[in-house]
């Protein structure tokens, strides 16, 4: 791969992400879907280009944006988006397993998005922590307002609000945990949006061939999902929300497993590629089937239901 700088390729992804923020502006429900996908320009030029290029890149888009948005925005978009690039295309480029891609990637990036937000709000009268409980109450009563409006019963609207009057100190105490949950599922989707789009031009050699649905989690987390949600029944103060924080995380981490498990089936059997999407689409859309696929994931600790382990063990190397 080379590793001269050609302006002309930088054009793509900055006007990629300028079409993204102004469809963001004129129509916000798209803006999660677009937003989350932005990395995937960045992360193909640069691995396509090279390190000295794609840092080029980084910093151009970074210096477009600073011009068109202001700081502030340009220091959200390289904590968000051109650090996850930046450390996810490195990995592939070391051709590193996805899940130290991934891991990698949404440490960096999540990390800096914290800092960034602890150090915005310390010379505030309100705490960070406080921010997010008035963000989370507001979107609750919007919510609210918009139950009345449809008409809902006097009795089960006081039972939302009695939910939300719960659950809104506990989401803003978990703040942590959200930053990165929501890191971590945007670089899952721009690893494999970016496999896939590489996969179709050059074919997949670039990337490391393990498998997604051959992925295990190490026996001894079962341990700190253990730990953690003891903390969060048992434990107040600062113990009790890195007891909540932690248990989120290893939540979303057995959710994963499950899904590996599930789709190591689906391989399997050769199961149509309709069916995958109709499957997934529940799921997504169930809480129960979200609550279930986590389950499957604590449990194959124990049992192994794709013997990933004893293939390991046989085959240490």
């Amino acid at each position: 791969m080379t590793e001269q700088f050609q302006p002309q390729k930088a054009l793509l992804p900055i006007a990629a992400i300028l079409v993204a923020l102004l469809v963001v502006m004129f129509y916000p429900p798209l803006g999660v879907l677009v937003g989350v996908l932005i990395p995937v320009p960045l992360i193909f030029i640069y691995v396509q280009s090279g390190r000295r290029p794609g840092v080029i890149l980084l910093a151009l888009v970074f210096g477009v944006m600073f011009t068109l948005m202001g700081p502030k925005q340009a220091v959200l978009f390289f904590t968000e988006y051109a650090v996850l690039a930046g450390v996810m295309a490195e990995t592939i480029r070391f051709r590193l397993p996805f899940d130290k891609c991934i891991l990698f990637s949404t440490l960096f990036s999540a990390s800096l998005s914290i800092i960034l937000l602890f150090f915005i709000f310390t010379d505030r009268e309100s705490t960070l922590t406080e921010f997010f409980q008035q963000q989370i109450d507001g979107h609750f009563k919007q919510s609210m307002e918009a139950l009345k409006g449809m008409g809902d019963k006097p009795e089960d609207l006081k039972a939302m609000q009695e939910f939300t009057d719960r659950t809104s100190g506990v989401l803003a105490q978990s703040f942590p945990s959200l930053i990165i949950i929501g890191t971590f599922i945007t670089a899952v989707i721009n690893y494999y949006a970016a496999r896939f789009l590489w996969g179709r031009i050059y074919g997949s050699g670039l990337f490391h061939p393990a498998r997604f649905s051959e992925w295990a989690v190490p026996d001894q987390t079962v341990w700190v999902f253990i730990g953690s949600g003891a903390l969060c029944f048992l434990a107040d103060g600062t113990l009790g929300v890195v007891g909540i924080n932690l248990f989120l995380l290893v939540l979303v981490v057995y959710f994963f497993q499950g899904l590996a498990i599930l789709i190591y089936f689906l391989e399997s059997r050769n199961v149509p590629v309709f069916f995958w999407i109709l499957i997934f689409f529940v799921i997504v859309f169930q809480p129960l089937l979200i609550g279930g696929a986590m389950g499957l994931g604590v449990f194959d600790t124990w049992m192994d239901m794709r013997k990933v382990r004893t293939r390991q063990e046989q085959s240490p190397e």
